[in-house]
């Protein structure tokens, strides 16, 4: 993970001198605030996800949440989202249906029950993978990778575009039928970096860099 993230800001200094886009770690998390989060929080946490809470804590840009970036939010922020007052600004749950629309400052009509999914669906979605987070890559916050885990504890990331549902609507209908989780944390998270990498070498014109995930 260490290796990626380091990768990740290696070429980050070819394109801007200051630390706008530098990716890190929020910081290890503290045993109360991984407690806090699993008190909040129907089913046990993922090993890998507590793991990865106790070394980095979160990941995050230092200030860029709209193109090649990550928000892999730490525990307590988590926990704060699911206690906030304010019903716009609230995490519903970790499900994943409910954390896109989070992302989304909880206003996504196509999740509205009765749209694309009736709310027994959307409640499936919710209760058999929990979401931890999201990147994004090359459409200035248009669209995201949602790091999900199953009930198994495998991780895989769904990508949502705004402007073509129908490629999400497909992938979760499928998801309700089985798990396509296949990764570890690590290995999600790796993905993730290395397309967001990526993402910001094409966003910047550097064809000399074409190696990597698609």
């Amino acid at each position: 993970m260490q290796t990626a993230i380091d990768r990740y800001n290696e070429i980050r200094t070819r394109f801007w001198d200051d630390d706008y886009n530098t990716l890190l770690p929020v910081g290890p998390a503290a045993s109360d605030e991984i407690a806090r989060l699993q008190a909040l929080e129907p089913r046990p946490l993922p090993q890998d996800l507590e793991a990865f809470y106790r070394q980095f804590g979160g990941l995050q840009n230092w200030n860029n949440t709209e193109s090649h970036c990550l928000q892999l939010p730490g525990p307590a922020q988590l926990a704060d989202g699911l206690e906030h007052a304010d019903a716009w600004q609230r995490i519903r749950s970790l499900g994943l249906a409910d954390m896109i629309v989070y992302s989304w400052a909880n206003d996504r009509h196509e999740f509205e029950p009765g749209r694309s999914f009736e709310q027994a669906e959307l409640d499936a979605l919710n209760a058999r993978y929990r979401c931890f987070g999201w990147y994004r890559t090359d459409t200035v916050a248009d669209s995201a990778w949602y790091v999900y885990a199953d009930e198994d504890g495998r991780f895989g990331a769904l990508y949502y575009d705004q402007d073509d549902f129908g490629g999400a609507r497909r992938e979760l209908r499928a998801m309700l039928a089985a798990s396509p989780a296949r990764q570890t944390l690590e290995d999600a998270l790796c993905e993730g970096v290395e397309r967001t990498r990526r993402a910001m070498v094409e966003w910047n014109g550097d064809g000399d860099e074409d190696d990597g995930v698609a």
